[in-house]
């Protein structure tokens, strides 16, 4: 191709005659499948430059250098350079290198390379300024890591001498984000529950923060300019205890029972800043209408969470094996305190939300074993629907059949 045909396709390269590697105009811009990632490395990343020319060629294994971005030079040097832990300068990081392993390299295409993002403890700067491995004195900062820059050069071979450079681009490095309180750490379970999660490394570089309880996602979650606490809302979820809230940034991901990140045992003892921070689903219900005078029947709308995967007795069996929702009076117990009534499900609308019919007109139920007691209406006071996934006398697991309960209904003449 002539030069006059490379001026017309505006094209930046020029492969010279018997050379093994391109002399660029001006080196291309590569595209990372991912621009940011935690410390500590080990990310798997794909670089693709888009240009019409062989910008790997076949049968070789391109170089790839991390080159600090400090107060040195901002863009990645002609040649590869010598690896270095990053250089200090007075108050400030200036420069350092570091090469990935070449068995982590691999050609994809004449377009395309994929590496692993090297491992080495490569500095983080810190909130004091200073690089978080080391300052001016030589004393060691842990924990304040926040974020560092990094050009990503690729060369034909890592020859600090005769190398080309063949491809450039930006990686950010960001800190493991830590947790170390939740406020509150607990949520009914329809959720809605507003709570403030502190820690560490929550800011974003250039993707969202996202975060979970177990496989339910938090919803609005907004995070402090200062990437040290966050608020969000609680989604609707079954009861349980001891859940991991995790949250995942460009720095990684951390859970509430390794809030500190490091992959090593926790301390039981909840005052130390590694002990594991349990969430709660409390098994709590809302219900509407909350009272209704005794002798009439009532259409109760009931939100909560874990409906969906219940099967519900039709009614007249309050004994059978399937879920039930029964009026209670105080705490359901399985084979002493089985409730005054059944609320009989007429339709479940989702996991959150089902709808029965409480019928007070009716006699009392037995609360050992939920026959029917002739000539014993049910009187005024003050009862809690309860919400039970196995109704029969004899089930397995008495205290986990509970699946919500605490929504106070009244029984009066209002």
């Amino acid at each position: 191709m002539t030069r006059a045909g490379l001026a017309s396709i505006a094209v930046t390269a020029l492969v010279l005659a018997g050379a093994s590697s391109p002399v660029w105009a001006a080196t291309p811009a590569m595209t990372l499948s991912s621009v940011t990632g935690p410390s500590g490395g080990g990310t798997i990343i794909t670089g693709t430059v888009a240009s019409p020319f062989v910008v790997f060629p076949a049968g070789t294994t391109p170089a790839v250098q991390f080159q600090y971005v400090g107060t040195g030079s901002t863009t990645c040097s002609a040649t590869a350079g010598a690896v270095a832990q990053i250089a200090v300068t007075g108050t400030t990081g200036t420069d350092g290198v570091q090469t990935v392993d070449p068995d982590q390299v691999r050609r994809v295409s004449a377009t395309k390379v994929l590496f692993t993002v090297p491992s080495q403890a490569y500095p983080v700067i810190g909130e004091d300024g200073y690089p978080s491995t080391i300052n001016p004195t030589g004393v060691v900062l842990a924990g304040a890591q926040t974020w560092a820059k990094w050009n990503v050069c690729v060369y034909d071979t890592d020859s600090t001498v005769s190398s080309t450079l063949l491809a450039t681009a930006s990686y950010t490095v960001t800190a493991r984000p830590t947790i170390t309180s939740i406020i509150p750490a607990s949520s009914p379970a329809g959720g809605g529950q507003s709570i403030t999660v502190n820690g560490t490394g929550f800011s974003a570089v250039t993707t969202a923060t996202t975060g979970a309880i177990g496989d339910v996602p938090l919803v609005d979650i907004k995070v402090a300019p200062n990437g040290n606490s966050l608020t969000a809302t609680t989604g609707p979820r079954a009861s349980g205890t001891g859940l991991a809230l995790t949250l995942t940034t460009p720095g990684g991901t951390v859970s509430s029972l390794d809030p500190d990140n490091n992959d090593q045992p926790e301390d039981a003892d909840p005052d130390t800043d590694d002990a594991p921070i349990g969430f709660l689903y409390s098994n709590g219900i809302t219900i509407a209408p909350r009272t209704a005078p005794a002798g009439t029947t009532v259409v109760v709308d009931v939100n909560g969470a874990g409906f969906s995967g219940l099967s519900f007795s039709a009614a007249g069996d309050p004994q059978s094996t399937q879920a039930h929702v029964f009026l209670v009076r105080d705490a359901y117990v399985l084979d002493s305190n089985r409730g005054v009534a059944e609320c009989v499900v007429q339709a479940v609308i989702g996991d959150t939300e089902l709808i029965c019919t409480l019928d007070l007109s009716a006699d009392q139920l037995s609360l050992t074993d939920s026959s029917t007691l002739p000539s014993t209406p049910i009187t005024d006071g003050a009862y809690f629907l309860t919400v039970v996934a196995d109704g029969s006398t004899t089930a397995l697991n008495p205290n986990s059949s509970i699946v919500s309960s605490g929504a106070a209904f009244i029984v009066a003449p209002y």
